[in-house]
């Protein structure tokens, strides 16, 4: 095995290998004395070339040279020698040396000067140009530029704004916070401020103005906040933004100028009016402000009028009929006019999952960025595969959704406490993840017709058994035990779309008990037959019949309580049946009431043709078999052959024996 400095050394050789080199010339690249160097070079010569495949020739005058005797021996040995550490080790120095040369000529102050660089770096001046050819080509692409003059040595030339734009791409791409801690230390004397205060700072303003920022994009906000703190104290200062329209961004100037004042009285450091700005100008470009004007303009419109053809004219895309998918057309357009806003202002996103995109999303960034080619606001943008993957996120997203429109989409109610839902919510997951889609988890107080929308049943922790909504309901315990899971899964398959509107009589076996419940809740004195009727003379004659044996205000406090219950969601199950109940119990004795108007009743102006009302009016106390009813009518709405039957009923035993045929 060869020790660290004899690799280093034939290393060196190698790479030198067409002409000699003294051992001072060794000496000064390996940062060790001559006669080291010579003592190893013995060493190595000792080896048999044989054995090898090359030998090092000592010349008089000249130095040192690495002469190849056999090709194939020497390479197995470097193998095994070399290439594993050596090249680590060497290509880990150029990324420091490069780091170094970044580092002195953006953050510190000094004057630098060539040849007294190298010798620090123990390079030659060849070497030091090859590092600075790249550093050259990396800085053009900010509108950078490396300069040298007798009196000043080499410096970076270009407006501080592309200098803070270079130091966040390539400073903090990968590492973020060995990065951050490495480069950006806070701590001008008498003005210090540790960087968890200044994330503390931002978060409580961000929180106090309403502005929603991603995890990262906080990240990414304290760095620029941290650099602007660093380069101000340092005498840096950055130019007045051109074409700067502060009336459009008046909710995140606000939040800027607080986060900066916060500071300010930590530090004493005071920031320009320009760098009040510059943050508010990252503010609006990476981040949804509930007050922004910016997204009030007619650019959304003519955002979304360009994202929707296309979704309708891409080849590849209009496949998927994205344009359906209202939850990505929004969350596309919201995203694409902060993107404008970062294009019309210079201002870089990075994106932490860039590469995990590329090397597993590809298909969908190449179909993300054809999409945005095509839309005429974007297409002569060069747009970075950072701001792309961005956007091709949310497609990933309608793909899992396209994936999962197979599983029932549910919600989940709990009373208010947040912890009970979340154990509900995980058992839900664990248990049934692979069959249903948790679309939301609410208290009781937030349901509302919105949030009904597009939902196949309701999993609920507290009873909602009085209640009757559009969908199943299951009230299950927060440990969800084995009893729940079981009849809810059994529910499950029979929810499976009807192949036949009709159902054989054959096949209808009538359960002797759902009898005996039906008889417990219908009757006769509680069924109307119309031909024609308005929406209040039938629910005053359906509750006129139903509080026989009540209270005397019955009717008046069911009426009031009806009304109470639409509001928190439609009771209108379907074009042509509505179900409109109390928010809570107050009978004595628990009915359910029926009406159905043959030529339909105008319930309300979206729904002119309403055919069959059910009544329910749970009693204060017992009401076993209302779940099994309500859940019958809710399975009716599957059945439009057996609807159609019921419509046409002519009298109150046809309806028994139609509705016991609800499977």
């Amino acid at each position: 095995m060869l020790h660290q400095k004899e690799k280093l050394i034939l290393q060196s050789l190698l790479e030198n290998k067409n002409h000699y080199m003294t051992s001072k010339e060794l000496a000064s690249q390996l940062s060790c004395s001559d006669r080291t160097i010579r003592t190893y070079l013995k060493s190595l010569m000792d080896w048999n070339p044989h054995e090898i495949g090359w030998k090092i020739i000592a010349k008089q005058g000249y130095g040192y040279k690495l002469e190849l005797q056999d090709k194939a021996l020497c390479q197995d040995f470097i193998q095994a020698e070399l290439l594993t550490e050596v090249n680590a080790a060497k290509t880990e120095n150029i990324e420091d040396r490069y780091n170094y040369i970044l580092n002195k000529l953006l953050f510190e102050q000094e004057k630098i000067y060539f040849d007294n660089l190298a010798e620090e770096l123990f390079v030659s001046r060849s070497t030091l140009s090859a590092d600075f050819k790249k550093i050259r080509k990396d800085l053009a692409k900010y509108d950078l530029q490396i300069e040298s003059k007798a009196n000043r040595g080499v410096y970076v030339k270009g407006s501080e704004r592309n200098k803070r734009r270079f130091i966040m791409d390539y400073f903090f791409r990968d590492n973020f916070f060995q990065s951050l801690h490495n480069y950006i230390t806070i701590e001008v004397p008498s003005r210090q401020i540790s960087l968890e205060e200044l994330t503390i700072i931002v978060l409580d303003e961000c929180r106090e103005g309403h502005l929603k920022l991603s995890d990262f994009v906080i990240q990414n906000l304290v760095i620029h906040i941290a650099l602007s703190f660093k380069r101000i104290a340092e005498g840096f200062q950055i130019n007045q933004i051109e074409n700067w329209n502060q009336e459009n961004y008046l909710a995140e100037r606000k939040i800027a100028e607080k986060i900066l004042h916060r500071v300010y009285l930590a530090t004493g450091l005071e920031f320009p009016k320009e760098e009040v700005d510059y943050i508010t100008l990252h503010l609006i470009s990476k981040a949804s402000c509930q007050d922004n004007q910016y997204a009030k303009k007619d650019i959304n419109q003519e955002i979304r009028r360009q994202l929707l053809e296309a979704l309708e004219q891409v080849e590849h895309v209009k496949d998927y009929q994205f344009q359906h998918d209202f939850q990505l057309v929004e969350g596309v357009v919201t995203h694409l006019v902060t993107l404008l806003v970062r294009l019309q202002n210079h201002v870089v996103l990075e994106n932490p999952l860039l590469k995990d995109i590329q090397q597993q999303y590809s298909s969908v960034l190449a179909m993300t960025r054809e999409l945005l080619q095509a839309m005429p606001i974007f297409s002569k943008e060069n747009l970075s595969d950072d701001e792309v993957a961005y956007v091709a996120l949310h497609f990933m997203a309608a793909l899992e959704r396209l994936k999962e429109k197979q599983k029932f989409n549910i919600l989940v109610i709990c009373a208010t406490g947040y912890g009970s839902a979340q154990m509900l919510k995980n058992r839900i997951d664990n248990e049934l993840g692979n069959l249903v889609h948790i679309v939301d988890v609410i208290g009781y107080y937030e349901l509302s017709d919105e949030r009904l929308k597009n939902i196949d049943f309701i999993i609920s922790s507290i009873d909602l058994s009085n209640l009757v909504f559009s969908v199943p309901v299951f009230t299950v315990s927060i440990f969800l035990n084995s009893e729940e899971l079981k009849e809810i899964k059994h529910r499950m398959a029979q929810l499976k779309p009807v192949e036949s509107s009709l159902i054989p009589e054959k096949a209808i076996m009538v359960d002797q008990n759902e009898e005996k419940i039906f008889d417990d809740y219908f009757s006769s004195a509680c069924f109307v037959l119309a031909q024609d009727a308005t929406k209040e003379v039938i629910l005053q004659e359906l509750l006129s019949q139903m509080g026989q044996g009540e209270e005397q205000d019955f009717v008046s406090c069911m009426q009031d309580l009806m009304k109470q219950r639409e509001k928190m969601s439609s009771v209108i199950f379907s074009e042509q049946i509505a179900v409109p109940h109390p928010i809570k119990p107050i009978a004595k004795h628990h009915k359910i009431g029926v009406a159905i108007v043959k030529n339909g009743l105008q319930w309300n102006e979206e729904n002119p043709h309403i055919r069959l009302i059910f009544l329910p009016s749970p009693a204060i106390y017992g009401n076993e078999g209302m779940a099994t009813l309500t859940s019958k009518i809710v399975d009716l709405l599957e059945q439009p052959g057996l609807q159609k039957q019921i419509f046409n009923c002519q009298s109150f035993a046809e309806f028994k024996q139609l509705f016991l045929k609800i499977k």
